[in-house]
């Protein structure tokens, strides 16, 4: 087969793999699908026939390759089965590029967005793309160190809202941190010592809602930055909530 669609920049694109990921990626037509790439070591058998067959209705071009070359591919050779896919990411982009095109685009100047610090469960991580992806916020700021990747497990988690969420990349929470006060965008950290409630972000046009590790909550550097620290008030001796419950709640909180 040959090449129907040139792939984007790295950013618009993600490489997922795995064999029940790819049959589930190639089985709905509304995600973009650039490549298919396929180990010379697969056996036949029921799953590498229907994904031929699928990438055979949809003319999307086979890339064969060594068993090495894929690993290197899908950056996980020992869960990859043999198989790796470039799925287009459109709503991709790094935070940089963004805040830049908010500058220039007086419609987005109320925006709102949550930013990640040390999120590393890959099923928090879904679901917090899940609730993004079906709310109004404007992006989710992902990290590149210290939080979880973008693979099948996040893709699963994410019920395949990967592909539909604005995800705004950027190397560590301390560049992001650093790049979203320059844009003036104030910073509220999700903390059990909060002194505000949510509703105090009503207040700010452009704001970033900081959710931090699973166990051990925002790092120092985060906590420093944050221009208010706010928590959701809860009863009966709670303490806390899951990360990605949190997130669901910034997300479709009742704005007054």
């Amino acid at each position: 087969m040959s090449d129907h669609i040139s792939p984007p920049s790295a950013e618009r694109r993600m490489t997922l793999f795995g064999r029940n990921t790819a049959l589930e990626i190639l089985g709905d037509p509304s995600i973009v699908i650039y490549r298919v790439h396929l180990a010379h070591s697969n056996r036949p058998g029921p799953a590498i026939n229907e994904i031929l067959s699928m990438c055979e209705q949809r003319s999307i071009p086979i890339k064969m390759h060594d068993k090495q070359a894929l690993s290197r591919i899908s950056k996980n050779g020992r869960q990859d089965q043999g198989i790796a896919l470039d799925v287009a990411t459109p709503h991709h982009q790094q935070l940089d590029a963004f805040l830049a095109d908010t500058e220039h685009n007086l419609a987005a100047t109320d925006c709102e967005l949550l930013l990640l610090d040390g999120i590393t469960n890959p099923q928090n991580l879904g679901m917090i793309i899940r609730s993004l992806a079906a709310s109004t916020m404007q992006g989710l700021v992902l990290p590149q160190k210290g939080c979880a990747r973008l693979d099948p497990l996040v893709y699963k988690a994410s019920a395949g809202c990967i592909s539909k969420a604005r995800i705004l990349s950027c190397a560590t929470v301390e560049d992001a941190i650093g790049s979203l006060k320059s844009t003036q965008f104030k910073l509220l950290g999700l903390t059990g010592r909060g002194h505000e409630t949510l509703s105090c972000a009503d207040q700010f046009r452009r704001k970033v809602f900081l959710l931090g590790n699973e166990s051990e909550g925002l790092s120092d550097a985060a906590l420093k930055a944050c221009d208010q620290q706010v928590m959701i008030p809860m009863q009966n001796g709670v303490e806390s909530l899951n990360v990605a419950v949190t997130a669901g709640i910034i997300a479709f909180r009742t704005r007054g």
